[in-house]
Parts: structure tokens; C-alpha cells; sequence
């Protein structure tokens, strides 16, 4: 998420910022929305039977 510390980083080292960013195959940082789906799928029926999972919402990043 563009938190004020993550937006002050990508002020303070843009080049470090641009590898960071290359990292995540969505290619770009997660917003408060992002969240939502997730949201509303762990509030709903059909999460019922989930026990112990972990969702990861991180545009890929985990993926490489």
C-alpha cells in the first residue's frame, strides 16, 4: 500500500523505487481496493470451509 513511508522512499531513492516496482509483475503498488474482493470473499459463505489459509494480495510479488 502508498503509505507516507513508502511514498516518502519513492521520493528519497527514485532509482531503488524503479527496481522495487520491477519486482512486482503487476507493476505498481496496491491500493486500500485491492483489498476489497479478499474483503468481502473471508465475510461471505463461501469462506465457510476456509480454515488457516493465508491470502496474499501483493500484485505477484511473492510470485518470483
Amino acid at each position: 500500500m502508498l503509505t507516507p513511508p513508502l511514498e516518502e522512499f519513492r521520493k528519497e531513492d527514485p532509482d531503488r523505487w524503479k527496481f522495487w516496482m520491477s519486482r512486482v509483475p503487476l507493476g505498481r503498488v496496491g491500493v486500500p481496493d485491492d483489498l476489497l474482493g479478499a474483503a468481502v470473499f473471508l465475510s461471505s459463505d463461501a469462506s465457510s470451509y476456509m480454515t488457516g489459509a493465508t491470502l496474499v494480495i501483493d500484485g505477484g510479488y511473492t510470485c518470483l
